[in-house]
């Protein structure tokens, strides 16, 4: 059996503000009684260090919203309500409590856990709209994070063989593809321009630490990070491969923007680019009207990766307005069965991200018909940035990030991926499966809200829709 996989976290503070869900006062009633402290098990309240007989300020980020300190003040002191800069942040899918999960994760590395419990509702648009089979959750060896069991999460990306065949000889004759292995099905994805020096040494070096890769702008390459060539997938336009030739050739992938000329000479381009590195190649498409009909039509022609990328909310991104956009999981889906159609599913890998935003997202994904994932805005969230989604999509980075060590900036993201690592083997050991592999396209193992609400009221719904008329 090979060796178990693991991340290891370590807890990180960054000394940046951030947003808290509720700012918790302490009123003047309060008598320094101290029984807050006693309640509290995560050290919200303390005693002041300069005057141990008053209480200091409390601490609401270490908070986890329980609301027991509320409940026993005997003197009714405290007081919480919603901080004005939660309720500010984020949209309809980058909800404030999911960037408040986020910084929490990369802070410890943990699960996350909310004294208050789940009060929203069971669903939603988009990856909130599935729930996953957790049938096997009461299997007492289900438990992958304490080692019970093992639980794979690798996943190869590259072309694969639909059979093999042997010489009179009984020798294989099939030639296998080659093939590029991760410990994790979750990539890298540069998610803005211009990134400040030490958080791009710190996005390849998280990387690299956790056995995945990152796909960056060719140009963004320097000497800074040329170290980590293995885990460093450039990314440039047809164009641009004579341009940088040198970077090719030192990479084990290589991502190339989708183009007409990309579709209409695919062998072409792989010629070219074999010429100059064994790299494997990934196709990058923008998640379009006819993506599936594209992504056939690169697989026959020899395409080994494909990576659909929808925008940073999970939709389609040249869809008309509003609900007529697909979802990241619609388009998966329909990519997916697609292939199975024209029976060319097992020949390709496909990288799916935009909205990837959570760790259930990646399993969810997977379910859908994706061999893994691409992340980006979450790597910053990480590291103290804001997201605003109104008027029109806002990623600010806190000021002070630039003076932050780069060894707490990597220890944050992967602190990050290490709590998705461990939720993604909760749900697989709650599912019973125990080869991220076998996730692909597992359709059986969730349920979809929308198919459950048609089959049930959409015959009684047409019904009184044809009785009306």
């Amino acid at each position: 059996m090979p060796k178990k996989y693991h991340i290891h976290p370590k807890a990180t503070p960054l000394d940046l503000e951030y947003v808290c869900k509720f700012k918790i006062v302490r009123g003047e009633n309060c008598i320094n009684c101290g029984k807050c402290t006693k309640v509290c098990i995560y050290e919200a309240h303390k005693r002041r260090k300069d005057d141990p007989r008053k209480m200091a300020d409390p601490n609401t980020v270490v908070c986890r919203n329980c609301f027991r300190c509320i409940q026993e003040c005997p003197r009714g002191a405290l007081e919480k309500s919603l901080d004005n800069d939660f309720t500010n942040i984020g949209g309809a899918f980058w909800k404030p409590d999911m960037l408040i999960s986020l910084w929490k994760q990369a802070e410890d590395g943990k699960v996350p856990v909310s004294g208050a419990g789940y009060r929203g509702p069971f669903t939603g648009t988009g990856f909130d709209s599935m729930w996953t089979d957790m049938s096997e959750i009461v299997r007492p060896t289900r438990d992958g994070i304490h080692g019970r069991e093992y639980i794979s999460t690798s996943v190869d990306l590259g072309r694969r063989l639909n059979h093999l065949t042997f010489d009179t000889n009984g020798q294989l004759a099939s030639k296998v593809p080659d093939t590029v292995d991760l410990s994790i099905p979750i990539l890298f994805d540069t998610p803005v321009d211009n990134l400040i020096s030490n958080v791009k040494v710190a996005l390849v070096k998280a990387a690299a630490e956790i056995n995945t890769c990152i796909i960056m702008p060719a140009v963004d390459i320097t000497s800074d990070v040329e170290e980590y060539s293995n885990n460093i997938i450039p990314c440039l336009a047809p164009t641009e491969i004579d341009t940088y030739k040198a970077v090719l050739k030192k990479a084990r992938l290589v991502s190339i923007e989708y183009s007409d000329t990309v579709l209409n000479d695919f062998p072409g381009l792989k010629e070219k680019i074999k010429k100059l590195s064994d790299a494997l190649t990934i196709i990058r498409i923008p998640a379009m009207k006819d993506v599936e009909g594209i992504v056939a039509k690169l697989t026959h022609s020899g395409a080994e990766i494909i990576h659909i990328v929808a925008d940073y909310r999970g939709q389609e991104l040249n869809g008309s307005a509003g609900s007529d956009r697909r979802l990241l999981k619609d388009i998966i889906r329909a990519v997916h069965l697609r292939l199975v159609e024209d029976r060319i599913r097992d020949e390709i890998t496909i990288i799916a991200s935009g909205g990837i935003a959570m760790a259930e997202h990646v399993p969810k994904a997977m379910l859908c018909g994706a061999d893994l994932t691409a992340i980006d805005i979450p790597l910053m969230i990480a590291l103290g940035a804001r997201v605003y989604e109104e008027p029109e999509k806002l990623l600010i980075l806190p000021e002070g990030l630039a003076k932050i060590p780069l060894p707490i900036i990597t220890q944050r993201m992967v602190n990050l991926m290490a709590a998705w690592h461990s939720q993604i083997l909760e749900m697989m050991g709650a599912m019973g499966i125990r080869e991220a592999r076998r996730l692909r396209g597992e359709t059986g193992r969730a349920i979809f809200f929308e198919e459950i609400d048609k089959e049930t009221f959409g015959r009684l719904f047409k019904r009184r829709e044809a009785v009306s008329v």
